[in-house]
């Protein structure tokens, strides 16, 4: 046993007391205080002679980098080692994936040719137009004591990861104490000199700012402009936020990345596993969290490779194919946003021939698209289709219903069919008032329709004494 394992248990054994005893809150709100009684405790007694000569022994083992192989075998089963720095140790676990290496659908050796197609995500999100090189990249996760962004939530294990030529790295640090945080985040910011871009997933909102606030309460000031982001939550989100039940990256990956993890530990339990650890000094109760964090990494990468063919125009057929309307309707729209037309008209033309099924709410915004370049040929179709499905519909929408009217009144002049459109809306109208509670809203759609139905039968009217 290390000596300042030993020093530190009474501490850790009092800390897991506490934690076992009191609610899930009062324990998050108490743990500055804690982690400070642990710094504390084990900076007093660092003057105290180790209790055996073996022990001693075992504490002075180092290899020539500098990694003390003094920690408990179960952390060294699944490869870690105590990796010493200027700032003091922590532990090290590193991990290489050598190409060729597939996580999911996805060779993550792909990441060398993907990477630079991903200069719109990062130009949208950090506006700047800057390459995006593979070996530039740094891809970010961490396993944190809560869920807010505040002082009070420290990052407990970091996880990070990096292409080479040969292979793909994961890189786990983990701190037993507080006086080992320095430590952990100097080997981080080591590692952060030569990138450009963190890959992250919501790291820009919830890991950076949480990093940021730790560098600043171990004594680094801000020097520099902060790292370019390319966070995956964002491009997630827009591609499938109605098209699956929810865009968590456990979701994502099964759904449309071909991951499965098999046996796992959420991320909302690695703080309760940590305080466990630190109660009882057993680290078997990391292990999945080790496992965890690290198959988010390998996940990051493969978004990477993902959002990369999507943008080089590499993988277009497999998109159609494997779509369904909405999500094409969606990465169309997105591949537009981003700069890529060409690519996003070919997936607007595909989808402009498919069947419209069920409420079809991609249908009515790819025809407004359609009529606002002058297309009416092709938005027609849409509009009916989504009009029939409308008259089926419990909670029918009216959009199709009006397009058609103004279609037909000012584009095709048939004021007959201009008619007939307007009457069916207010008649979905009045079906649907029941399910409007906005008594106002309820008013002015009705005398709007209304005013559109009298204003064609006058129009009709007049039409019919002309003629006669």
């Amino acid at each position: 046993m290390r000596r300042s394992d030993r020093r530190s248990r009474p501490a850790r054994q009092r800390l897991g007391n506490v934690v076992a005893q009191k609610h899930e809150g009062s324990r998050m709100s108490g743990l500055r205080e804690r982690l400070g009684r642990l710094r504390s405790e084990s900076v007093s007694q660092q003057s105290q002679p180790p209790a055996s000569l073996e022990e001693e022994k075992i504490a002075d083992a180092t290899d020539q980098e500098g990694e003390s192989f003094a920690v408990p075998k179960a952390f060294r089963s699944i490869g870690v080692a105590q990796k010493e720095t200027e700032f003091g140790s922590f532990l090290l676990r590193k991990i290489e994936y050598s190409f060729p290496y597939r996580h999911g659908t996805h060779e993550l050796a792909d990441l060398h040719g993907c990477s630079p197609f991903l200069q719109p995500i990062a130009f949208r999100q950090n506006k700047k137009d800057e390459v995006i090189a593979p070996e530039h990249l740094l891809f970010l996760d961490t396993e944190t004591t809560g869920l807010g962004v505040g002082t009070g939530n420290v990052p407990f294990m970091i996880g990070f990861g990096y292409i080479t030529e040969t292979a793909f790295v994961v890189e786990q640090t983990l701190i037993r104490h507080p006086g080992e945080e320095k430590a952990m985040l100097s080997y981080l910011l080591g590692h952060m000199k030569n990138k450009s871009h963190l890959v992250t997933y919501n790291g820009r909102t919830f890991d950076w700012p949480v990093l940021t606030n730790r560098f600043i309460l171990n004594g680094w000031r801000k020097s520099g402009a902060d790292p370019g982001h390319i966070d995956f939550l964002h491009p997630s989100r827009a591609l499938w936020r109605t098209t699956l039940p929810s865009c968590r990256l456990s979701t994502v990956e099964v759904e449309r990345l071909g991951i499965q993890r098999g046996e796992d530990v959420p991320g909302s339990l690695a703080p309760a596993l940590y305080f466990q650890y630190l109660s009882d000094g057993n680290p078997d109760h990391l292990h999945g969290v080790y496992t965890h964090n690290e198959k988010d990494i390998l996940t990051l990468a493969s978004l990477c490779v993902h959002f990369g063919l999507l943008l080089s125009g590499r993988n277009d057929a497999e998109i159609i194919e494997a779509s369904e309307s909405e999500e094409l309707f969606r990465t169309a729209s997105w591949l537009e946003q981003h700069g890529e037309a060409i690519l996003a008209e070919r997936l607007f033309d595909r989808l402009g021939e498919r069947e419209v099924i069920g409420e079809g709410g991609w249908s009515l915004a790819l025809a407004a698209r359609f009529k606002r370049s002058g297309q009416y040929a092709r938005a027609l179709p849409l509009w009916k289709k989504a009009s029939e499905y409308a008259e089926a519909a419990t909670a029918p929408k009216l959009d199709a219903h009006v397009e058609l009217a103004m279609y037909f009144e000012h584009r095709d002049k048939r004021l007959d069919m201009a008619l007939h459109y307007a009457e069916k809306a207010l008649e979905l109208a009045l079906r649907r008032a029941r399910l409007i509670s906005d008594a106002k809203k309820r008013r002015e759609e009705k005398e709007a329709l209304q005013r559109r139905v009298a204003r064609l039968r006058e129009k009709i009217s007049r039409a019919s004494e002309r003629k006669s």
